[in-house]
């Protein structure tokens, strides 16, 4: 009898271990599942935040900016020669 006893004692606790085992596989799969879930997020955001730079940077944006606050080509500009460069007095 104590041998029955015995056996079904460390079968109680080696079902006890195995239980707990699976719980704490488990709650690691749900946190790795977040995980990844964050990751697909961020590099959706990641890829979204690259096309607006993309699209803001684009010279045809960058000349409409420039254009907008009164930048005009340099091809268009006026050059005017203010003659020789004075030379600096030295005290």
């Amino acid at each position: 009898m104590k041998t029955v006893l015995r056996w079904g004692l460390l079968y109680l606790l080696l079902l006890t271990g195995l239980t707990a085992l699976g719980h704490y596989n488990q709650q690691l799969n749900a946190n790795l599942t977040a995980l990844e879930a964050k990751e697909t997020d961020l590099r959706q955001k990641e890829t979204r935040l690259l096309l607006q730079r993309y699209q803001l940077t684009a010279p045809l944006a960058l000349r409409a900016w420039a254009e907008a606050n009164g930048y005009i080509p340099m091809s268009l500009g006026r050059w005017a020669h203010p003659g020789p460069v004075p030379e600096r007095s030295r005290p």
